[in-house]
């Protein structure tokens, strides 16, 4: 799902994660620092600031929105590997468990049929199932995958196979009741995203080899009724590719952005409503399309794109030859891209000599990682930077260090190499295995474009207090986050060291 983060809640793969050491505790009773607490973190975030001018200033926040996030069980015993939606407002001080709300412990399928059946029967009253098959209740266990509006949520209804997920379909109500809708079964779906009120989603189509056709459709969830759009990779390009299926719809649905990858290039295909598949780009490692070179797995389907809101543009971080870049499609006019060079290297491959000593600025980055997004008035990409090289001695870093960042589109579309005044760290997180090193997960930008809410490595302790550097907390936890788009006033707004953050997702208020 795109890093499993753009409107994806949950991992897509159950992953158990181990006892979580020396500041475990029983977990469960302080999931949302108080408001003393909050005041102490706030007061920090915004003396260690500091790199914040006009330029770069926030909007206005207004507070109209709230935070999905998961909380997946991580430590030994029983809540390992459990996993719940939750609900809380945009300050985290009232949180609601949205799996309860919606009672998926009354509903249930059966294992064999697929059929709906209740795994709670009453005296004298059947499950709904075959004689001796189980009934199965609906939980977020294997992934749940919400709608930007609160409307629909997905349930994938057991663990993923080489063909993808089964999964039912649901709509919250006004008192988030929830209710299934009857009889909708999708099976063996790789990737899908709800846009409104339609669920596009990806399914194998045929195959060839190692290299897959991959069948792209919408359900219009208030009809039921199904649409077949289109197959990827053409079949002319299906030779070498190493598509999985994956894709990203822009906010508003009229397009899509694919990437045809193979072990050494990426070709970029939009497709638009009306018209088809348009193919946008070539990139290759080193060379061109007709005279292609490289070895090696540099590029995946998932690699960072950013839609506008609008469909208007998109942009695409990536690497060839010795740059790094992001390129910016005009997707009203196929064939207009600008190439905005984020950093390079004197001669050879950019990714493989990115971590050598001294190539690099201390204000630069190796690689942009995870979903990119545009702020909703357009004018600005949000993305995250990793860097996980190893030390001069080769040691490889305990922590990677990750910061969100903002770049102003006219930036990029100027096409000019990028210096240290045009990009902005949100996060300003420093290098080394430390709590002030906040490993980020996940991010979201508010609708009102003043915030972004994320998860990461905790700060704090239940009782407010710094964590210590040597606790494995902040190695091996997540807690929910919010941040200014300046940069000011972050807050670890959730903490419970029984369960791990994830997907956090910024919707409307109530």
């Amino acid at each position: 799902m795109n890093d499993l983060s753009r409107i994806v809640l949950v991992s897509l793969c159950v992953a158990l994660v181990g006892a979580c050491g020396d500041d475990t505790g029983e977990g469960g009773n302080d999931a949302v620092l108080d408001s003393s607490q909050l005041d102490v973190i706030a007061d920090t975030a915004a003396d260690d600031a500091g790199n914040s001018g006009q330029e770069w200033a926030a909007p206005l926040e207004t507070g109209d929105w709230r935070i999905v996030h998961s909380y997946r069980g991580r430590v030994q015993g029983s809540n390992l590997g459990e996993n719940d939606l939750w609900l809380l407002d945009s300050n985290g001080s009232t949180k609601s468990k949205l799996t309860d709300l919606a009672g998926l412990e009354n509903v249930g399928t059966c294992v064999d049929s697929g059929k709906e059946c209740n795994p709670n029967p009453e005296v004298n009253q059947v499950s709904g199932c075959e004689e001796e098959e189980e009934c199965r209740p609906l939980s977020c266990n294997y992934g749940c995958f919400i709608s930007d509006d609160l409307k629909w949520l997905a349930i994938a209804d057991g663990p993923p196979t080489a063909q993808g997920f089964d999964f039912r379909i649901g709509q919250f109500k006004s008192n988030m009741e929830f209710k299934l809708i009857k009889n909708l079964i999708l099976a063996d779906k790789i990737d899908f995203q709800f846009v409104g009120d339609r669920l596009y989603y990806s399914e194998i189509a045929e195959c060839v080899g190692a290299s897959c056709q991959y069948l792209v459709s919408y359900i219009d969830l208030t009809t039921l009724a199904t649409e077949e759009l289109f197959t990827f990779p053409p079949g002319s390009d299906l030779e070498g590719s190493t598509f999985k299926g994956h894709f990203k719809a822009s906010p508003n649905g009229e397009r899509l952005i694919l990437l045809n990858t193979t072990i050494r290039s990426v070709a970029v295909h939009m497709y638009k409503f009306g018209v088809g598949l348009i193919k946008l780009d070539f990139i290759c490692k080193f060379g061109t399309e007709d005279n292609c070179e490289g070895t090696g797995s540099e590029y995946n389907d998932q690699d960072p794109v950013a839609l506008s809101h609008d469909s208007r543009w998109a942009v695409f971080f990536t690497f060839s030859d010795r740059w790094q870049r992001a390129r910016v499609y005009d997707l009203d006019n196929p064939g207009v891209i600008t190439l905005a060079v984020l950093a390079s290297v004197p001669s050879g491959s950019y990714i493989s000599k990115a971590c050598e000593f001294g190539l690099l600025e201390s204000w630069q980055w190796p690689r942009v990682i995870g979903d990119p997004k545009f702020t909703p008035d357009g004018t600005e990409i949000v993305f995250l930077t990793e860097n996980d090289c190893p030390a001069p001695n080769g040691t490889h870093p305990k922590k990677a260090q990750r910061n969100i960042m903002r770049v102003k589109l006219d930036t990029l579309l100027s096409g000019k190499t990028l210096e240290e005044s045009d990009v902005f760290s949100i996060t300003e997180n420093p290098k080394g295995d430390i709590k002030d090193n906040v490993f980020v997960s996940g991010y979201d930008v508010t609708s009102d474009g003043a915030t972004v809410v994320f998860t990461g490595s905790p700060s704090f302790d239940q009782s407010g207090e710094p964590l210590k550097d040597s606790s494995s907390r902040h190695r091996n936890d997540r807690e929910v986050y919010r941040i200014r788009l300046d940069g000011t006033n972050r807050t670890q707004i959730t903490n419970d060291p029984s369960w791990e953050a994830q997907s956090p997702h910024a919707i409307p208020g109530s």
